[in-house]
Formats: structure tokens, sequence, C-alpha cells
């Protein structure tokens, strides 16, 4: 009886014995994914750790903005962007663009055959600050093994938006008939209006520093029909609302 208690009590012992030493070498095994040396020769690299971190980083980045929503006129803009990383999820940031606009065809045949002018609302400059919040990121392999990583971004904040009016819409007292007055074309300017904006962008990371970066934005503010009167005198007192839609493409830098 005695022996068979001593074999019991053995059996039981090796049986703890092999379950620790399992545990054991699982943790060790499961403690070294952490370390992502060891997958940067394997092609498939789908389970390694997050490889690109962005909280209590500067990103700066550059970017052509194009307005997209526009009928008669094409505006291009050169766009700054500053964001402040505070997690993996949110940012602050701050935009300044200055750019230009140039007629289209349309417009100067509409002017030149048909003799109708247009009013148009002209994209100087915009300031804006606002919140980025990503909600996703992810890693896309390619054909050859490698790994792109890349996030998308929602943005929402406010600002201003600086409008030029040339007043090319108005009628030159040369361009209508003898005995018929019309004022003279106010001096071309710049007036600014609050604006809001919503939007969303991906990134696309070279490295731990460099990306690549687009942004789709709606700009919405509202502005003084008089603003643009040919005759400020006799301005219309309403206003009205105006959206623009920017395609921003270019790309960032981390610090």
């Amino acid at each position: 009886m005695g022996l068979l208690k001593e074999k019991k009590a053995v059996g039981r012992f090796n049986r703890v014995f092999v379950t620790v030493l399992v545990m054991f070498f699982g943790l060790i095994s499961f403690s070294s994914l952490g370390n992502a040396d060891q997958f940067s020769k394997s092609e498939v690299r789908v389970i390694r750790p997050k490889y690109f971190s962005k909280t209590g980083r500067l990103e700066s980045s550059g970017q052509l903005s194009i307005v997209m929503n526009q009928s008669f006129i094409y505006t291009y803009l050169a766009t700054g962007i500053l964001d402040y990383h505070f997690s993996e999820a949110f940012a602050a940031e701050g935009a300044l663009a200055f750019g230009f606009s140039t007629d289209k065809d349309d417009k100067k045949t509409l002017d030149s055959n048909y003799k109708i002018k247009t009013e148009i609302l002209r994209t100087k400059y915009f300031g804006e600050g606002g919140l980025l919040y990503t909600p996703i990121y992810g890693k896309y392999q390619l054909s050859d093994g490698k790994l792109v990583y890349l996030d998308l971004f929602l943005s929402a904040g406010a600002g201003m938006t600086g409008v030029e009016y040339l007043f090319d819409h108005c009628p030159k007292p040369t361009d209508v008939p003898d005995g018929v007055s019309v004022a003279t074309p106010p001096v071309a300017k710049t007036v600014s209006y609050l604006t809001g904006f919503l939007g969303i962008g991906q990134r696309v990371f070279l490295d731990k520093h460099v990306s690549l970066r687009w942004d789709i934005r709606s700009h919405f503010f509202g502005y003084n029909k008089g603003d643009g009167a040919c005759d400020p005198s006799n301005a219309e007192i309403a206003t009205s609302s105006q959206t623009n839609i920017t395609m921003q493409l270019g790309a960032g830098y981390f610090l």
C-alpha cells in the first residue's frame, strides 16, 4: 500500500513539473513576439508589433490644395500643415494656405461671345485649426512580401477663408451705350469669412519619419452678397453660403 501511494505521488509531481515547464517556455516564446528584429528577414511579417508610433510627435506637411467644385475657375493653394499628436488616435492641427485662381475657357467664352459676366468667389487663402481623429491603423502586404503601413483619419475644425473680389463681372463705363450711366467698379479687395471644415484623409508611411498624405475637405462659410456688389452704395443687404471642397496632396515629416 505504501509503495502504491509513493507511485501516485511521483506521478502527480511529474505532471505538475511538466505543466510548469510548458507554461515557462510558452511565456518565453510569447514574450519574444515583441522583438521586431526577429522578423526583419522574413517575407511575411503581418504579426509583428506596431511599427509606427505618433504619440508625442510633431508632424509637418506640405500639400497642394485644389478647389474641386468651381464651375468657371481653377484655384490652387500651397498649403502648410502642422500637427501635434497627443496619442495614437488624437492630434491637434493648424493649417495655412495661400494661392491663386485662373479662369476656365467656359468663363472666357461666355464673356467674349455672349457678353455674360459671371460673378466668382475666388479663394485667396485659408487658415484653420482643428482636431484629427485616427480610428484606423493598418498594414498591407505587397506581392514581394514588403509591408505598407497606413492610417485613416477624420478631421474637423474652424478658421477663416479669404475671398478675393476682382469685380471683373461688373460693367465698365466704356462697355455700355452712350447715355447709360454705370458706377465705376470698386477696387479689387479680399474679405475674410469665418469658416468651418470637415474632412477625411490618409497617410502612407514610407519610414518612421516620412509619409505620403492626402486629404479631402469641405470648407463652408457664410458671406455678405454686398461685398461683391458693383455699386456698394446700392448693394443688396443679404447673406449666402459657400462650400469649397478641396483635394489636398502632399507629404509629411515626423520630427
